[in-house]
């Protein structure tokens, strides 16, 4: 029997049971207590279904899969991390579009947005990266990030060559992001922007922005903003370079810029605009070497303004072995003026002002420097010779004054573009030559006679180089000194009767004659001459030419083909060779007997002023100012790179 304990009201245990003295009220505290024994006996079961019930109804509503599929997309996430890391691209691209796939609202979606098109922008895929990053904007709006985005999508825009969404771009990111650290790059990227678009002058002054708010330690950064600078100022008009002075206004790239609008202003002959350049240059610096050039260039607008229109210097040998030269060119200029019509008004607008150079090359250059900056002349005829030519071509590239050079000599307009000829050249002379002998009239087996000197030997080389080009050949030459006049022994080798013949060579040309030819010979006569050529070219001048002919005939070299270079061209020798040339081949800038009407009319005027026929340096003066005056007229030239 179980013994049921209570607490007495004194605090003592005792036993429930049938106590001797226990009364009805005993009773009903037993009643009760079983009473409610049994309710809770009845009730455990029920509470413990309830709790098992609240347990789980809380976890009725999530899916037992769901947790795996959230695990699985950021294992896919881990691994594109892990790729990007190791430099696999691909794999990490392809992980980052699966991760995106599985979780595209996950929280790890924006960055694998950004990741991707990362990847997208290194592969060249700029179409791809752009979109991602667009997606990334729409669906994070306030993604931490943003203000690199933005400024992402813009330079990807730029790289796809849409210039002007790019720039609009960049414009939108400044009023949104005006304190973030990648403003300097924007304003680079804005910089690029309008430069691909063709305004130098706005993309100067966003390079500009962009170099003042450079971080100063990033020097490789401001050297790539630096060379864009000196680009944009390089490339730039007139109109761009006074936008850019404005914007650079005291600063390091003002000098720059003034040097170079000084230096176009000059080019363009404005060079009242050229000093004012020059001078803001040289306000605009302490920097010496900056300083030297502004007042250089102050020099040359100063120089520039204070030419004579109209004055027009000669350079002439009017002393010396080469007097005669330059006396006949002189003449044909002062016909061509008008200065000697004095109906015409001595040549209207038009001065001469004459200087010797006296076939010198050092006087020749310090005549032009007067003629230059003390006489200043707007352009120069001359010299003649070549070594005055060479050093006159130099100096007036250096000084830029323009000069007309009246000389052969070969490349000599190569010096600057100052530098002009107007004369026949040993190329064009010899080319002239073969075409008609080689080409109209067949010859293609040739001799050469020419003076040990440089004219001799460079007309040699030239006409044999020309002649093999054209399938020639060249079967005797021979050479003489400048000052010989017994030509003997060059014709004897040019024919073979100059060397004693073998006695085998003898023998065989007795051979060949007929027995009419044997009874005929009561004297034996010389060794016949050998003449396996059809032309003898000679490249000197007409008073060693008259001496050479008669001697040729006189050694049996008749019926060939005389061939000579414009030096040939004069009255003197017809009148003292005319039997012995008749029929030779020379080139000519000029021929009097023409029946051109300029040439008449040339010929008909110089007769009369001068009592004598004009010949090729006459004729070459002549057209050479008349070349000039036309230039003049026909426009209002002021300066001398008018």
């Amino acid at each position: 029997m179980r013994i049921l304990k209570r607490c007495r009201s004194d605090g003592k245990i005792g036993a429930f049971g049938k106590a001797p003295g226990a009364g009805r009220s005993n009773k009903l505290k037993y009643r009760l207590i079983f009473r409610y024994a049994a309710v809770w006996k009845r009730a455990i079961p029920a509470l413990t279904a309830g709790i098992a019930l609240f347990f789980t109804g809380c976890h009725a509503g999530l899916p037992p899969e769901k947790p795996r599929a959230a695990d699985a997309a950021l294992r896919q996430f881990e691994v594109a991390e892990t790729c990007r890391a190791k430099g696999d691209l691909d794999r990490a691209l392809a992980a980052y579009g699966r991760y995106l796939e599985q979780a595209p609202a996950g929280g790890k979606a924006a960055l694998a947005m950004e990741r991707s098109a990362e990847i997208h922008a290194e592969k060249g895929a700029h179409e791809q990266a752009l979109s991602l990053y667009r997606r990334l904007v729409s669906q994070n709006p306030k993604y931490p990030r943003l203000p690199v985005i933005r400024y992402r999508i813009a330079r990807q825009l730029y790289l796809l060559a849409r210039y002007r969404p790019s720039r609009d771009e960049a414009f939108t990111w400044l009023r949104s992001f005006p304190r973030h650290p990648l403003k300097a790059r924007v304003l680079q990227l804005l910089g690029d922007d309008f430069s691909a678009l063709g305004d130098n002058g706005r993309a100067f002054y966003w390079w500009l922005r962009a170099m003042s708010a450079w971080r100063a330690d990033d020097a490789a950064g401001k050297a790539v903003l630096d060379r864009d600078l000196c680009g944009a100022i390089q490339a730039a008009g007139t109109e761009d370079l006074a936008r850019m002075a404005d914007f650079a206004a005291k600063g390091p790239y003002a000098p720059r810029i003034y040097y170079r609008l000084a230096g176009l202003f000059l080019e363009q002959g404005r060079f009242r605009e050229a000093r004012e350049a020059a001078m803001s240059l040289v306000r605009s610096t302490t920097e010496q070497s900056w300083v030297d050039r502004g007042r250089a260039l102050l020099e040359r607008a100063r120089e520039a303004l204070s030419v004579r229109p109209g004055v027009i210097g000669c350079l002439l040998p009017l002393s010396g072995p080469f007097a005669i030269y330059g006396e006949q060119v002189l003449n044909g200029i002062e016909e061509g003026s008008g200065i000697l019509d004095d109906a015409a008004g001595g040549g209207g607008d038009l001065e001469l002002v004459i200087r010797d150079s006296k076939a010198n090359a050092e006087a020749a250059v310090a005549a032009l420097e007067e003629l230059a900056k003390t006489e200043k002349v707007v352009t120069v005829i001359g010299p003649i010779s070549s070594r005055a030519s060479t050093a006159v071509a130099v100096k007036a590239r250096e000084i830029g004054v323009p000069v007309i050079l009246l000389t052969q000599k070969e490349g000599v307009t190569g010096t600057g573009d100052m530098v002009f000829r107007n004369f026949l050249t040993p190329s064009r002379e010899v080319a002239r030559l073969l075409e008609t002998a080689m080409e109209r009239m067949g010859i293609r087996r040739f001799a050469i006679l020419y003076p040990d000197n440089s004219y001799g030997r460079f007309y040699m080389n030239r006409f044999w180089d020309g002649l093999e080009e054209r399938g020639g050949t060249v079967t005797a030459v021979a050479s003489y000194s400048p000052d010989q006049t017994d030509f003997a022994d060059q014709i004897k080798k040019m024919t073979g009767t100059y060397y004693p013949r073998p006695p085998g060579v003898e023998e065989r040309l007795r051979e060949m004659r007929t027995p009419l030819e044997e009874e005929c010979i009561i004297y034996p006569d010389p060794p016949a001459p050998v003449i396996d050529f059809d032309a003898v070219f000679i490249p000197d001048a007409h008073e060693r030419v008259a001496m050479i002919a008669p001697q040729l005939v006189f050694h049996d070299v008749a019926d060939v083909q005389l061939l000579g270079t414009s030096l040939w061209q004069s009255p003197e020798l017809i009148r003292t060779a005319g039997d012995y040339v008749q029929g030779a081949l020379f080139p000519s800038g000029f021929f009097a007997a023409s029946a051109e009407p300029c040439v008449r009319s040339f010929v008909q005027e110089y007769r009369s002023d001068f009592d004598a026929d004009p010949g090729i340096l006459a004729a070459t003066g002549y057209d050479t100012i008349r070349f000039l005056k036309h230039v003049m007229d026909g426009k209002n030239i002021r300066t001398r790179k008018d």
